[in-house]
């Protein structure tokens, strides 16, 4: 898993880092409009129903923020033709913003939409939505700001979290890997240990190795090379059957 990195002064860098107030309207309505889909279970109801509130009272200011967005990616469309030479006709224009667009649209979905952080998300994004349930806002740009924090903090949590457990992790298998087996035994034995890694050449933290690397054998020392899955092949379980009860 890719966890997004913090700069110099501790700021996690995400897709939400760093935006204008058009920017963080639209990154919050496309969070929610996320959790409205993706948070199901009956205690996660008003997260729907104020999603589809929200749409209706705030269209005005939605549309305005909207537009904003449109004339930046055919700005940046534009440039990104001239750049290239090639024509700036308003219909070229036109598809290579909503190709740019569309592709970023698919990085904030994809953001909101990550299974680990889900637990915290979907409760942050309740929370939330009794909020504007309860309270309507008078200023929209301003819950908007405050609702898009409190959703970076969900996954902040959960990205310290697992930063923890990969430290943890890393301790474990330093101190104990070799003589008790290694805390993640299905990555170590696909890609090695993070000593197998560096002697490998993978220095970046977080680059996953193109070729598996071998796995010593614990007895013998002997490197057995690793025979990864075929995806494309078909599978079919083997399962040894049950005894009979009337044949016993």
């Amino acid at each position: 898993m890719e966890i997004p990195p913090k700069d110099a002064m501790g700021i996690r860098q995400t897709i939400n880092t760093g935006l204008d107030t058009e920017e963080a309207i639209w990154h919050f309505r496309s969070g929610w409009n996320v959790a409205a889909l993706n948070c199901t279970r009956d205690v996660h109801a008003p997260i729907l129903e104020a999603y589809g509130q929200m749409l209706v009272a705030e269209d005005d200011r939605l549309d305005e923020a909207n537009e904003t967005l449109e004339n930046r990616f055919r700005a940046d469309a534009r440039d990104q033709l001239a750049n290239e030479g090639e024509s700036t006709a308003r219909a070229n224009v036109n598809r290579t913003a909503l190709r740019l667009r569309e592709t970023h649209s698919t990085s904030i979905y994809n953001y909101f939409a990550s299974p680990p952080a889900r637990a915290q998300f979907c409760n942050t994004a309740l929370a939330v939505a009794n909020d504007y349930l309860t309270n309507a806002p008078e200023e929209f740009s301003l819950f908007a700001i405050s609702g898009l924090q409190r959703f970076e903090m969900a996954f902040d949590q959960f990205y310290t979290r697992y930063e923890q457990y990969q430290a943890a992790s890393s301790e474990w298998d330093a101190l104990y890997g070799d003589r008790y087996g290694y805390s993640q035994p299905g990555w170590v034995a696909l890609y090695g240990t993070a000593e197998q890694q560096r002697a490998a050449g993978v220095a970046v933290q977080g680059y996953v190795p193109t070729d598996p690397v071998g796995v010593p054998d614990t007895e013998t020392g002997a490197l057995i090379p690793v025979i990864t899955v075929d995806d494309s092949a078909a599978r079919t379980p083997v399962v040894q059957p049950l005894p009979n009860d009337a044949q016993d």
